[in-house]
Parts: structure tokens; C-alpha cells; sequence
């Protein structure tokens, strides 16, 4: 009688461990976090639909901005969307997001300084599960 429950308690394991793991697999849910990387204090690049189109999020956000380039130094993150004339400028001290001109953004010692990249290759110098600052 002891030998067939624990067989029964074994089975069962492997049945649930079977089924937790084809549900994990099949959804879209992304445990890793593979298509968001955090730049600072929640603000996080995000990849969407193709490869090389990138969106920035602020906490706790699902959507964003869809950019073409973007740069950051603490506490400053600036970005351009797709298509604009004007950065989005967020300081990440005061979740402050303001609005500049690019003559703004290169006449401005807080903001010159910090280079710009498209939003590609900025992805590539953000780490999975580690944020800049």
C-alpha cells in the first residue's frame, strides 16, 4: 500500500510539472523579458512589432513612443519619435518629461553631452535584467 502512493504522489508530480510547463511554453508571456530593456527608475526601450522598431515606456506603462533615436545620462533621458521635430526630454529624478527643440537640445550644457543613437544600436548597450543607473 506505501509503495503505490508514493508512485501515485510521483505520477502526479510529473503530470503537473507537465502541465505548468506546456502552459508557461505555449503563452505569450515572456518570463524573461527578452522584448524590454530599463534604462533608469522604470523608463524601459521596449521592441515591437519587427526587429528594429523600439518604443519607450514610462513605469508601469504598456505602450509608449515609438523612436528613432535616443540617449541617456543621469538623470536625463532624451529620445526623438518616429517622424518628429522635437526630443522628448525626461528627467528620471522628478519623472519629468518636457518637450525641446533639437536647438534646445544642442544649445543646452545638460543635454549636449549626451549622445545620441538610433534606437537599434542603444538596445544593444542595454542589459536584460540590468538597469544604466
Amino acid at each position: 500500500m506505501e509503495m503505490r502512493h508514493n508512485n501515485f504522489f510521483l505520477s502526479f508530480g510529473r503530470v503537473v510539472f507537465l502541465a505548468l510547463f506546456v502552459c508557461l511554453w505555449s503563452c505569450k508571456w515572456d518570463p524573461f523579458g527578452s522584448d524590454s530593456r530599463e534604462i533608469a527608475h522604470g523608463y524601459r526601450l521596449k521592441r515591437i512589432g519587427n526587429p528594429s522598431q523600439f518604443a519607450l515606456l514610462a513605469p508601469y506603462d504598456t505602450g509608449g513612443i515609438i523612436i528613432d533615436e535616443i540617449g541617456w545620462g543621469k538623470p536625463f533621458i532624451i529620445a526623438r519619435a518616429a517622424g518628429s521635430d522635437y526630443w522628448d526630454r525626461i528627467d528620471t529624478d522628478h519623472a519629468e518629461h518636457i518637450r525641446i527643440s533639437d536647438s534646445q537640445r544642442r544649445s543646452n550644457p545638460k543635454y549636449r553631452t549626451i549622445p545620441i543613437e538610433n534606437a537599434d544600436i542603444a538596445w544593444n548597450h542595454l542589459k536584460p535584467h540590468k538597469r544604466i543607473w
